[in-house]
């Protein structure tokens, strides 16, 4: 073989080999840059991700105070179990005190009047009224801002873009649960009020439970107090109240060894839900008590009515699990007595408190 032909072969050779080591190198670059640029993305991407919960917390923060502070009027639907409920409202804090009337447009006529602590329930077709101090269940969600952060163990907030309601702009903000025991919410929040116009409600499946929207809302300077008042005088009314006793104050835990009914000794509670009340109180227009524990995270909120099966005055009670809307309840009896959990979670969230009850009886 001639001399030149080897070194044209040594030659060539040579260049393949720096055009491989190249090539190799070239990648072994375009590898790492794409590591990088992976790495940057989802750097980025955590990063948004908490900047939209931040966002989306402070939202609920500053919404929380304006459906507590706001002076509003305005009428919203209420969408659950195929129906739809329409109602007007009027809000307004005076001197301190929180006023709110909520007035039935369709189907049975009644009025709700918030005043400070109390509730007057009318309802004109039965000429009765019911004045409570409990607080009755209200279309829109409440969060507590002291406990907001507590929430966010529970559930990731995010703010996911801008929308229309009732003619106005809105921030909107999903609140996802980190476990199936809670339902899961999408909230529109006016970009100038932050007054909560629209709610969405759905199940771990992504299936609509209830919504409320507002259909049209005005934010006036100030409203006279008569606004709060019912359109009824009631004097033809029959008046009842849900949890006065003797004295007049309801009852409290004190005085359960005195009726007799136990407590909860055991029962499953999802993560997050902790007893925020225990009490005993006199149902109106019989002569038997109940006794209710309340349970909540700070959102959702549970309660368990304790109840002697035995006593006739009691009336009927709920063997199994019941719905309407996004509340559930389940009914189940311990010994002589009736356990019954209600709550706005998942039908399956009550049914496992139920099941697990164990009273404290003697």
């Amino acid at each position: 073989m001639r001399a030149s032909n080897i070194e044209n072969r040594c030659r060539h050779s040579g260049r393949r080999d720096l055009l491989t080591l190249i090539t190799a190198f070239f990648v072994l670059l375009s590898s790492a840059a794409f590591a990088g640029d992976n790495s940057d993305s989802s750097t980025v991407k955590v990063q948004s991700e908490i900047s939209s919960a931040r966002e989306g917390r402070d939202w609920i923060e500053k919404m929380s105070s304006a459906m507590q502070n706001l002076t509003y009027s305005g009428t919203f639907v209420y969408i659950h179990d195929r129906e739809v409920e329409s109602m007007r409202i009027f809000h307004s804090r005076m001197n301190g005190v929180e006023h709110e009337r909520l007035v039935s447009l369709n189907g049975e006529a009644r009025e709700i009047i918030r005043n400070a602590d109390s509730v007057v329930c009318i309802w004109p077709g039965t000429k009765s009224v019911i004045v409570s101090k409990s607080q009755p269940r209200t279309p829109f969600p409440k969060f507590d801002p002291e406990q907001l952060s507590e929430l966010e163990s529970l559930y990731r907030f995010s703010s996911i873009g801008r929308a229309r309601v009732a003619g106005r702009q809105a921030e909107v903000i999903d609140i996802t649960p980190l476990d199936s025991y809670r339902y899961g919410y999408r909230l529109w929040v006016d970009l100038e009020n932050f007054l909560l116009l629209r709610s969405a409600m759905s199940d771990s499946s992504g299936d609509l439970v209830e919504q409320v929207m507002f259909t049209e809302v005005r934010f006036p300077e100030s409203m006279p107090l008569e606004v709060f008042s019912a359109s009824t005088k009631g004097r033809e009314h029959k008046w009842m109240a849900d949890n006065e006793s003797g004295n007049g104050s309801a009852m409290t835990l004190d005085l359960a060894p005195v009726t007799g009914i136990p407590g909860i000794l055991e029962m499953v509670l999802p993560d997050g839900f902790a007893q925020v009340s225990d009490k005993v109180t006199p149902v109106a227009g019989t002569d038997f008590a109940v006794r209710r524990l309340m349970y909540s995270d700070g959102l959702a909120s549970l309660s368990v009515f304790i109840v002697d099966a035995r006593d006739e005055s009691a009336g009927g009670i709920l063997h199994g699990a019941s719905s309407m809307g996004a509340v559930h309840a389940y009914g189940i009896m311990r010994d002589n007595w009736h356990a019954t959990v209600v709550g706005e979670v998942p039908l399956a969230t009550v049914k496992m408190l139920g099941e697990s009850i164990l009273l404290a009886t003697q």
